[in-house]
């Protein structure tokens, strides 16, 4: 007899779930950036809170971005070097809405693919993986090798976090969203186990899904528009950004001064040889750097180019002045220049929290992006002054101290 078989298992402890903080979540995305097609990855894996398998597996055939979903049918399974095309954990397959702006992150992800497979002379087909290393796609990625390379970012970052905490990220961002914790178990492809919600998923309806994708995209840290201007200008890799760059530097000259237009969708399509689409897209990229300003559907309007009000200003001098060589900033110092801000507009109206760069002995710097932002958030403001800041106050937290009570400017 073996007592063995009397004995009760020991009970399992209780899940102890540690997303990152939504700053640490905009570091990483801060960090992962730097190479726009991991950057996309980690977006995905945050928007999404796919399992590392099931976006390995993902092909282009599964996303459609005109209805803005995408569809978790296949996940790759590692055993040692050998990978393996396999169903879900669930054996099911689950159909995710997308946000606005995860669906922009795929379209600009999907153009620059489809560049690099024309420049080396092979297509990119349906069935190719969205994520791979190969030019025609037809490779998917090693799942351990992308957990290793996120574990080297967090470490780079001194964060103390692992690939799968970004399925908890989604999780929770989703239900303090207020999205019921039914349909947040149909986007994690939760099949069941000790939750009764949890367990009965099945009923969840697409418009709940939908409330879902828009409530986690408004709680998404804002895409680093700075740092990828900079890029852009340096090292446009695709027609969008080309013409965007040519545009940009038209209105710097004085080609196309402020307050006028540039020319339209048609005439710039016949001229550059591109597609309206493209055109268009330029145009959203010339927004998204606040160069543009106006209503969609409406003839853009040229407004003060950020590449242009961001550029520091020396005032001449009729001495020479001794200048002493600049000192390299310290990790420290430049940690203590990052700061998360929300902006609050009239009727306590609260827009998305952005990372920016900032000196709390010169809050003009704040006043600067308070202006930024509700420029970007409200359009129709933008020619009228800077009388209406007096309605607005931005909240201030250091990004070095998340839990610090935040500090308010008004104007």
């Amino acid at each position: 007899m073996n007592p063995v078989e009397f004995v009760s298992p020991p009970a399992k402890p209780p899940p102890d779930p540690q997303p990152p903080s939504a700053a640490e979540a905009a570091r990483l995305l801060n960090e992962a950036w730097r190479d726009l097609d991991w950057g996309a990855l980690v977006w995905l894996f945050m928007t999404t809170g796919a399992r590392r398998g099931e976006l390995c597996a993902l092909r282009w055939s599964n996303v459609d971005l005109e209805s803005g979903t995408l569809t978790i049918r296949r996940a790759i399974a590692q055993d040692g070097r050998a990978l393996q095309e396999k169903d879900t954990k669930t054996h099911q397959q689950r159909r995710l809405a997308l946000d606005a702006e995860t669906v922009e992150v795929l379209r600009d992800h999907r153009e620059r693919c489809e560049e690099r497979a024309r420049a080396l002379g092979v297509e990119l087909r349906p069935e190719a993986f969205v994520f791979s290393l190969a030019p025609d796609g037809l490779a998917s990625l090693v799942p351990g090798s992308v957990t290793q390379r996120y574990s080297r970012m967090a470490a780079r970052l001194g964060l103390d976090t692992h690939l799968h905490n970004l399925r908890h990220y989604s999780a929770t961002e989703l239900i303090a969203a207020g999205v019921d914790v039914r349909t947040v178990a149909g986007r994690l492809g939760h099949s069941g186990g000790g939750v009764t919600t949890l367990r009965v998923y099945a009923a969840w309806v697409t418009e709940a899904d939908q409330r879902a994708a828009t409530g986690l995209g408004s709680r998404m840290p804002e895409r680093p528009a700075g740092s990828e201007m900079e890029r852009v200008r340096r090292d446009p890799r695709s027609a969008r950004e080309r013409l965007a760059v040519e545009l940009l530097e038209r209105i710097e000259s004085g080609v196309v001064p402020v307050g006028g237009h540039l020319p339209g969708v048609k005439v710039l399509a016949a001229e550059q040889g591109l597609a309206p689409s493209t055109v268009h897209r330029a145009f959203e990229l010339l927004r998204e750097w606040g160069v543009l300003v106006g209503a969609a559907g409406e003839r853009p309007t040229v407004f003060a180019p950020s590449a242009v009000v961001d550029r520091p200003v020396e005032t001449a001098s009729m001495e020479p002045v001794e200048r002493e060589p600049a000192r390299p900033a310290s990790a420290a110092e430049q940690a203590a220049s990052y700061f998360t801000v929300v902006v609050r507009g009239p009727g306590g109206r609260r827009y998305p929290a952005r990372v920016v760069t900032g000196s709390l002995t010169d809050p003009e710097t704040f006043r600067a992006h308070l202006l930024g932002i509700a420029r970007m958030e409200d359009p129709e403001i933008a020619g009228d002054g800077d009388a209406w800041i007096g309605d607005y106050e931005i909240e201030v937290v250091p990004l070095a101290s998340p839990n610090q009570a935040p500090m308010v400017f008004r104007w």
